[in-house]
C-alpha cells in the first residue's frame, strides 16, 4: 500500500507539473507569435522522453550548424497540431503518422511529416497485478479516447491474445464494438490517455502510450506487456505541409539519418536504445 501511495504522488506531481508548463508554453506561444529567426527551431513535444530526444539525439548537430532551439512541451495531445498550424512551431515530435493523418482530417489541419524516429510503444501497466493471466473475469481496462489510440490500444490488447478484433473492419479505426471475441469479458474505459497513469489504483489495467507511461514515472520494462509496434505508429516529425521541402526540414530529415543520431539513440546511458526503430534507421544512402 505504501509502494502504490508514492507512485500515486509521484504521478500526480507529474501530470501538475506538466499542466502547469502546458500553460505556460501556450503563453509564450501566444506572445512570440510566428518565429521570424530564421535560425530558430521551436519544437512541440508531449511529456515524455521525446523532449528529450530532441535535446540529446538532434539538437547539438542543428546548433553546431547555427541553428538556435526552443523546445516547448505540452502535456495535451491537440496544441501541439494546433499551435504548428497556426506557425508558432516551426516542428512537433509527438505522434505517429496515423494519428497525424486523422488530425488533419477532423481539424482542417495541413500538416505532414518529415521523417519517422525511434518509438516507444504502448504498455499494458497495472498496479494490482504482476501478470496479464491475473487479470480477472470483467476486469476493468482503461484504454485511451481518442480515434486512433483507442484502435491502437485495442489492436495491442489482441497482441497478447486475450481479445479479438473485427479483421474485416479497418484496424486503424476499430472500437470497442468490433471486439469479436472477450472470452474474460473485459470492461473498457475510454479516458484521455493523458490521464491514464494518473488511474491505475481505480482500474485493473491501462493500455498507455509510452511517452505519457515514461512522462509519469512508469518503466517500459516492467509493465504487463509492451506493444510490438506495427506499421503507421511509428512517431514521426511533424511541419506544415508548406514547409516539407524548407531548408530546417532538409536539415532535421539528414540528421535524423545521420550517423550522430544512430550514436546518441544506442548511447547506453540513455533510454532510447530499447525503442521501435523505424524502416531505414540505418540506412543513410539517400543524403550521400
Amino acid at each position: 500500500m505504501k509502494n502504490n501511495s508514492v507512485k500515486k504522488f509521484l504521478r500526480r506531481t507529474v501530470a501538475a507539473i506538466t499542466a502547469v508548463t502546458m500553460m505556460a508554453s501556450i503563453t509564450a506561444c501566444g506572445k512570440s507569435g510566428k518565429a521570424k529567426d530564421e535560425k530558430l527551431i521551436k519544437v512541440g513535444v508531449c511529456a515524455g522522453p521525446y523532449g528529450g530526444m530532441f535535446e540529446d539525439c538532434i539538437q547539438p548537430s542543428l546548433e553546431k550548424l547555427g541553428y538556435k532551439v526552443e523546445i516547448i512541451e505540452i502535456s495535451d495531445i491537440v496544441t501541439p497540431n494546433t499551435a504548428l498550424d497556426e506557425g508558432e512551431l516551426t516542428v512537433n515530435m509527438f505522434q505517429h503518422s496515423i494519428y497525424l493523418n486523422n488530425f488533419n482530417k477532423e481539424h482542417g489541419t495541413h500538416l505532414t511529416y518529415v521523417t519517422e524516429i525511434p518509438t516507444a510503444g504502448m504498455g499494458i501497466f497495472s498496479d494490482k497485478y504482476k501478470d496479464l493471466e491475473k487479470l480477472p473475469e470483467g476486469a476493468v481496462i482503461a484504454i485511451p479516447n481518442d480515434v486512433t489510440n483507442t484502435a491502437r490500444a485495442l489492436r495491442v490488447l489482441a497482441q497478447t491474445g486475450l481479445i479479438e478484433l473485427d479483421q474485416s473492419v479497418e484496424q486503424a479505426t476499430v472500437t470497442v464494438d468490433d471486439v469479436t471475441s472477450n472470452p474474460n469479458n473485459f470492461e473498457f474505459k475510454e479516458m484521455n490517455p493523458e490521464v491514464l497513469p494518473n488511474i491505475l489504483d481505480s482500474v485493473d489495467a491501462a493500455i498507455i502510450n509510452g511517452y505519457f507511461a515514461i512522462a509519469a514515472g512508469l518503466d517500459l520494462a516492467t509493465d504487463l506487456y509492451n506493444e510490438q509496434v506495427t506499421e503507421g505508429y511509428i512517431n514521426v516529425i511533424a511541419v506544415r505541409e508548406s514547409d516539407k521541402d524548407s531548408e530546417i526540414t532538409k536539415t532535421i530529415d539528414k540528421i535524423v539519418h545521420s550517423d550522430e543520431f544512430r550514436k546518441a539513440i544506442e548511447d547506453e546511458s540513455k533510454q532510447y536504445k530499447s525503442f521501435s526503430k523505424p524502416d531505414g534507421y540505418n540506412d543513410a544512402s539517400q543524403f550521400e
